[in-house]
């Protein structure tokens, strides 16, 4: 497919400067396909996986489609969680850097109503909202939503996931019927397609394939974990690799803190993101993580939507996720916008059915792997005269510069059990690895 530049779309020279100084030139997929039809006015059903680019994607015609005459509210971006409908603000706010009267707010839940309502004072066009937030705004009529033409409903499969089909509801009904519907998913459940036809006009339906996400994008790598050798393997793997930034998922909010706790014990530069932290503690984190004064985020599915961060070097499941879809979405947040990236999944024996479903689903080529010192089965090359068996290479026996070997084998790992207490700091001591005081 032959690439698609900015410049070719009928797109404000303001507009273009942006997007230059934001570092972007050519269109992704979604971009390519989303852009005309919607700067055109037409409904769309977009069906595309996380790290497509799909912010600039609605972004784009949401800033052109602005009257700066008119300071009513003319479109609302509805998101799922504060932190997506913050990086959604962002992202808006620098593409009119260069575009003046175009006035942006975020709404969302975590601060202080009152902030917002000033801000609301300022006649904003473009409003950026969580629905819970959204709601709260129409009760107390300090939104006022007579004049929005459009509407973009992003990640609207999670939008339901967390409970806020009633308020989705509410607030399409807010607006005025006349107007352009534009809906974000990455998956199409029966209930999306219910919305669609209840609320969208002749909708254009638009696909962008998992299969560019998961396989082209992205390495991916597996590695079955027995006993408690998850975290001395996940401190070895991060040594060997010096990753720029990475992103660690966990199944649980306490495990995200416990977590970030070893690691930062045992040297590493991380910290935790989940449900529970104040908005102010979230802003902090991600400043960090952002400026890269942190290099670890070990996060939740939940809290981590809406991280728009570039570069993020690998992603690791900690805990493997509970489906393809959740897979799918994290690793989608490295190899973004056609860069490479590359994926861990930590696996217990009895969740290998769990993981060639997700195999299956994605039709991702996940292969095998073991780690120097935690592989339970020899690493040295060629085969074992009293065996017969054929042992494989570390990765820096076979010249790559790492001590981490792909196999084309199973692997099995296993650890050394260090003293049962809340916190371990791990440190890798040359051959093996063991849990500190």
């Amino acid at each position: 497919m032959n690439t698609i530049t900015f410049n070719q779309f009928d797109i404000s020279p303001e507009i273009l400067r942006g997007l230059d100084k934001m570092g972007f030139e050519a269109a992704t997929e979604v971009q390519e396909k989303s852009i005309v039809p919607m700067m055109e006015k037409h409904d769309l059903m977009v069906q595309a996986p996380t790290g497509t680019g799909k912010t600039c994607a609605f972004g784009i015609p949401v800033i052109e489609a602005v009257d700066t005459r008119n300071s009513n509210i003319q479109s609302v971006i509805l998101c799922p969680t504060r932190e997506l409908a913050i990086q959604t603000a962002t992202v808006l706010k620098r593409l009119t850097a260069f575009k003046p009267g175009v006035r942006i707010v975020a709404l969302y839940g975590g601060e202080r109503i009152e902030r917002q309502m000033t801000a609301l004072r300022r006649r904003p066009q473009i409003v950026v909202a969580t629905p819970g937030r959204m709601m709260d705004h129409i009760r107390r009529r300090t939104a006022r939503l007579k004049g929005v033409s459009l509407v973009v409903l992003d990640e609207a499969d999670r939008m339901l996931d967390m409970g806020f089909r009633e308020d989705m509801d509410t607030i399409l009904e807010s607006v005025p019927k006349e107007r352009q519907t534009v809906l974000f998913s990455a998956t199409l459940s029966e209930e999306i397609k219910r919305i669609a036809r209840e609320y969208q006009v002749n909708a254009r339906h638009i696909q962008i394939k998992q299969e560019t996400l998961t396989v082209d994008c992205v390495e991916q790598y597996y590695a079955e974990i027995r006993g408690k050798a998850k975290t001395p393997a996940l401190v070895k793997l991060l040594q060997d690799k010096k990753f720029g930034l990475s992103l660690v998922f966990v199944g649980t909010k306490s495990m995200a803190d416990e977590l970030a706790g070893q690691l930062s014990q045992s040297g590493f530069r991380a910290a935790a993101l989940h449900g529970d932290l104040r908005q102010r503690q979230r802003d902090i984190v991600m400043d960090q993580y952002r400026s890269r004064r942190i290099d670890i985020l070990v996060a939740t599915d939940v809290a981590a939507r809406g991280i728009d961060v570039h570069n993020i070097d690998a992603v690791i499941n900690y805990d493997l996720p509970q489906d393809s879809d959740s897979y799918v979405h994290r690793i989608g947040r490295t190899g973004r916008a056609n860069k490479t990236g590359v994926a861990y999944s930590f696996v217990y024996p009895r969740e290998r059915g769990r993981l060639q479903q997700i195999m299956l689903s994605t039709k991702a080529k996940i292969q095998p792997m073991a780690i120097e010192g935690i592989a339970g089965l020899p690493l040295t090359s060629g085969t074992s005269k009293s065996s017969g068996r054929r042992s494989y290479p570390a990765a820096g026996e076979g010249g790559q510069g790492s001590k981490v070997a792909h196999r084309s084998k199973q692997s099995f790992w296993s650890g050394n059990r260090g003293p049962k207490t809340k916190k371990k700091a791990y440190q890798y001591s040359g051959g093996r690895v063991d849990a500190g005081a």
